[in-house]
């Protein structure tokens, strides 16, 4: 399967907001408590889940269907919790996605454009 240069420019935008987080978790030092209480921490975090979810409906059905791995209805429904429902936000799922699915979605969405 050879993906569209669309799906190219949003899993690659998809990539660097994982980057993004990862760099945040660096900088607040990656832990739970600050994140709770830091609004600048979770206010980035969230703003970078909401723009992967975003990217994550751009891209094609077939490019979907062909990377099942990917958690792509996942993802768009962390984007539309933090966009729409953000009061009922559980943080300590956000954090679990913070810490362990990003890290995962950045090598899957790398090794989709790798095979390309």
């Amino acid at each position: 399967m050879s993906l569209t240069e669309k799906d190219k420019i949003a899993i690659s935008l998809m990539i660097k907001y994982c980057n993004d987080i990862s760099m945040l978790m660096e900088r607040y030092g990656g832990d739970f408590q600050r994140y709770t209480s830091d609004i600048s921490f979770e206010y980035s975090c969230g703003m970078c889940l909401i723009q992967i979810g975003e990217l994550a409906g751009r891209v094609s059905e077939e490019t979907m269907k062909s990377n099942p791995s990917v958690a792509w209805r996942a993802i768009r429904a962390m984007r539309n919790i933090h966009a729409h429902d953000y009061g009922s936000i559980d943080y300590s799922i956000v954090w679990d996605t913070l810490k362990h699915d990003i890290p995962d979605l950045k090598q899957k969405l790398s090794k989709i454009l790798q095979d390309e």
